[in-house]
């Protein structure tokens, strides 16, 4: 699977569908588009539409992501919410052998190495999700855009500081 690239399609739906997937995708915590693409990757899985390794790559992507995710809500719910959340949910994740060796997998090489096109797009996955999965509340700069805080030794480059998250989201 490319992950670093996509093909945009426009897809007419009916109001009601439509509607019936946002709401599906609210209570996942998603965007209703992501919902929408996970819905018609797992058709794809189900019907053996792809190839075995495209397969387990998709699922090693959503794996990492996901655990991700359970780690940022396990540091909320214990009460250890900082800034830099998504940092911290990383960091518990790279100290899990397996996470750590899923992600080597993933990535195709160093963790640690800048310039990997491989890891810009689950970096950002795993940053957006940690926010949707939390209902955090980004910082934002002077200039009313998000604010970034750089990162040196680890697997992500920046991530975007988080003032505060919703509870009843990690409960």
């Amino acid at each position: 699977m490319n992950t670093s690239k996509s093909i945009k399609i426009s897809l007419p739906l009916a109001p009601s569908i439509y509607e019936a997937l946002s709401r599906e995708a609210s209570k996942l915590r998603r965007e209703t588009t992501e919902h929408i693409q996970r819905i018609l990757a797992e058709y794809a899985i189900r019907q053996k539409l792809l190839e075995k390794d495209e397969t387990e790559r998709l699922q090693l992507f959503w794996r990492l992501v996901e655990r991700a995710v359970e780690e940022a809500k396990r540091i909320c719910r214990a009460g250890d919410f900082t800034s830099a959340i998504t940092r911290q949910a990383i960091d518990a994740c790279l100290v899990d052998e397996e996470w750590k060796k899923g992600y080597k997998e993933y990535v195709r090489d160093d963790i640690y190495k800048n310039g990997n096109p491989l890891k810009g797009p689950i970096n950002r996955e795993i940053g957006f999700r940690i926010r949707a999965g939390i209902g955090g509340t980004i910082v934002k700069g002077p200039n009313g855009k998000a604010a970034t805080e750089k990162v040196l030794g680890s697997i992500i480059q920046s991530y975007t500081p988080m003032i505060n998250y919703d509870r009843a989201a990690v409960s």
